[in-house]
């Protein structure tokens, strides 16, 4: 059974991965995690506001959806927690 976020725990994550753009983060869906870098947050050309784009690679770049998101994660450069 999957939790459902409250408003306000999803403008949070929000919040967070604004403030995380250009750092590198992992995060925690119900179907597994993603790591990389946050480059856009959504309401940028091309990208729906309710999505997070990770760059992983120079040509690899997930989209996750905010909805999907459980947990947000801050990595330091060499992908340990900070």
């Amino acid at each position: 059974m999957t939790q459902s976020l409250s408003p306000q725990e999803r403008l949070g994550f929000r919040l967070l991965l604004i403030r995380a753009i250009n750092s590198n983060v992992e995060i925690i869906t119900p179907f597994g995690s993603v790591r990389g870098e946050v480059v856009q947050t959504g309401a940028i050309i091309k990208v729906p506001s309710d999505y997070v784009v990770l760059k992983q690679s120079e040509s690899s770049f997930v989209y996750v959806p905010s909805a999907n998101i459980n947990a947000v994660i801050l990595l330091n450069e060499d992908g340990d927690l900070q």
